[in-house]
């Protein structure tokens, strides 16, 4: 038995990559740019006057926050209403089932490494390829058991300054089991053994392909920055009464938010402004991507500018009010020369390796069971 240790290019930066994720202070600013939910109805900003219920609905913050969110719609579509548990079978290559477990794991796991492409169909195509290394390698004989995978995973944390017992939490802080991981990576030690085996040709990278991979990248819209509106919202809650006492009790809180709006002198003074009335809550600074918000509710905030409160609004819990602290200017750092050819390298075995796989895949077994899984 043949026993194969070395590991892609592409794996070598993924645990990096992993190590990082979900952590403010090291996740990709780039991937904060991405956000395309609809723009929620723009917002009534008039304020409201003793005796006069009809308060305008307050937008959720939800809609238009910056947030960390996938690179675009076709990233999140298909596996977010899978169960965490779905065993149902979506194709069997090579008499191997993959299930809708395998598939919201494996989506997961492109999340954290924040790949652009991640829709269903190229998550399937992802595990499918894997399946069919994985296979080739073991008709030739070529042995990846456990103690490689892990020798493998622990020589790349230990690259970055880590340890599998950190990358193994950071995954299950992201709802990733590490036996998704050690199926890529094991997929990924046959992939390298099969381009070996293969003589496959991947090519030195060139000034010109770094040159290339500067510009594309650094161009790319996303990475251009964005302007977020500086947010802080005041709650005052209502508690649960009889339908006849909540008209009046609503109304009462929102005098109560008016005299918040009177003290009120910028978001430095929130604090001051809502002293002495009972049951105020004020939100840390929300970063609301300019894009997303709705085109009345940005006028609004740069009419009322930094010195007054919008509201007050009504919201499911109660009376809300917004206070616009300003504005900042979020812009990616540029990638390096370095990074540029780490890039350039995986794209050039990417391709090599494609060219590999497309013979394996005409032979292989690959038997759809559910209609839309199909190319």
């Amino acid at each position: 038995m043949r026993k194969y240790s070395r590991i892609s290019p592409i794996v070598t930066t993924m645990v990096a990559a992993l190590l990082t994720a979900g952590c403010s202070s090291g996740a990709s600013v780039g991937n904060y740019l991405w956000g395309d939910d609809d723009a929620p109805a723009p917002a009534q900003t008039r304020a409201i006057q003793p005796g006069n219920a009809a308060l305008p609905n307050a937008p959720a913050a939800s809609t238009y926050s910056y947030t960390a969110s996938s690179a675009s719609g076709e990233n999140r579509a298909g596996f977010s209403k899978l169960p965490k548990n779905s065993q149902r079978v979506f194709v069997i290559v090579n008499d191997q089932p993959i299930t809708g477990y395998d598939i919201s794991q494996r989506t997961r796991l492109n999340q954290i490494l924040g790949k652009r492409r991640n829709s269903r169909k190229d998550v399937l195509k992802e595990l499918i390829d894997d399946v069919i290394q994985i296979s080739a390698a073991k008709q030739n004989k070529v042995e990846i058991d456990d103690k490689r995978i892990n020798g493998a995973i622990a020589n790349m944390a230990s690259s970055t300054g880590s340890s599998p017992g950190r990358l193994r939490a950071q995954l299950k802080k992201q709802g990733v089991a590490f036996s998704s991981l050690k199926q890529q990576v094991k997929a990924s030690l046959a992939l390298r053994w099969l381009m070996q085996k293969n003589k496959a040709a991947v090519g030195k990278v060139s000034d010109a392909d770094i040159d290339r991979t500067l510009k594309k990248v650094n161009a790319d819209p996303r990475r251009q920055g964005v302007t977020v509106y500086l947010i802080r919202q005041i709650n005052l809650p209502v508690e649960q009464t009889s339908s006849a006492m909540a008209p009046q009790l609503l109304q009462a809180r929102a005098i109560e938010a008016q005299q918040i709006a009177r003290r009120y002198k910028g978001c430095s003074s929130l604090r001051s402004a809502s002293s002495g009335i009972y049951n105020v809550k004020l939100t840390r600074t929300i970063q609301a991507d300019s894009r997303k918000l709705p085109p009345q509710m940005r006028s609004s905030l740069r009419k009322a500018g930094t010195r007054k409160l919008l509201g007050p609004m009504r919201t499911q819990a109660g009376i809300q009010m917004i206070a616009f602290c300003g504005t900042k200017r979020i812009q990616p750092p540029k990638i390096t020369r370095d990074q540029a050819k780490n890039l350039a390298e995986n794209e050039k075995f990417g391709n090599a390796a494609d060219n590999i796989l497309k013979g394996l895949r005409r032979k292989a077994f690959i038997d759809y069971k559910v209609a839309s899984a199909r190319p």
